[in-house]
């Protein structure tokens, strides 16, 4: 790996692209048991021609990394050697109404926060869609997040959103989702299994929120939890 990308690598808040051979063997002993029931499959592909020492290819550009190829790279690599990879379900979604001049103001925060991980070189990985209804469409087509952010949603919509958030679940078990509330345009959160990010006017809350985000976008699929 050249010294620049290494750089960006470890300035690679989210870890998008970028893993060491532990985390990569952990995803994939994750990602064999999650797909087994999954509708949207998990799994991660090399974007470099793999070299061992003698510069010999092990493993190529664009080959699928499986349980074999994870023990073909422990043989040959340290368990905190990074390699560049692909996965499907990269990014974040944000779901926010913006019919109403409440919805924008909460909903162009939420955006400028999340733009702004990684030095807003995470703006190809972020979406946004006003509903649930909107995100299903995509959902079923060609968009995979990791996670998605639930912001404003208008009371007279709730009811419908609190359903299609069920038929989310039902397409990816395994999405993780976070609502965030705020003391003037939403007090009270509408989905109370989900992790809830309180937004205040102490100015610090945001950077709280930033860093929730942070934390539960790099949490590991952990097998036992599964």
């Amino acid at each position: 790996m050249e010294e620049a990308e290494y750089k960006r690598s470890r300035e690679n808040i989210l870890k998008i692209g970028f893993n060491t051979l532990h985390e990569i063997e952990e995803k994939v002993k994750a990602f064999r048991i999650m797909n087994q029931n999954a509708a949207k499959k998990r799994f991660i592909i090399s974007r470099e021609n793999i070299r061992d020492n003698s510069n010999k290819i092990i493993l190529p550009k664009a080959a699928e990394i499986d349980i074999s190829a994870t023990m073909l790279l422990r043989r040959k690599f340290k368990a905190e050697n990074v390699f560049k990879i692909f996965q499907p379900d990269e990014g974040i979604v944000i779901i926010s109404d913006m019919t109403t001049m409440e919805g924008v103001t909460l909903t162009m925060d939420i955006v400028t926060q999340i733009m702004n991980l990684g030095g807003g070189a995470y703006e190809g990985f972020i979406d946004r869609v006003d509903s649930f209804t909107d995100f299903i469409n995509h959902l079923k087509k060609a968009l995979f997040p990791k996670m998605i952010i639930i912001g404003y949603i208008p009371k007279e919509k709730i009811q419908t959103e609190i359903i299609n958030f069920v038929r989310v679940k039902r397409i990816d078990n395994y999405l993780r989702a976070m609502e965030v509330t705020h003391s003037v345009f939403k007090p009270v959160g509408y989905f109370p299994r989900i992790k809830q990010i309180a937004i205040t006017d102490d100015p610090r809350s945001w950077g709280r929120f930033v860093v929730d985000i942070i934390r539960e976008y790099t949490k590991p699929y952990l097998t036992e939890q599964i």
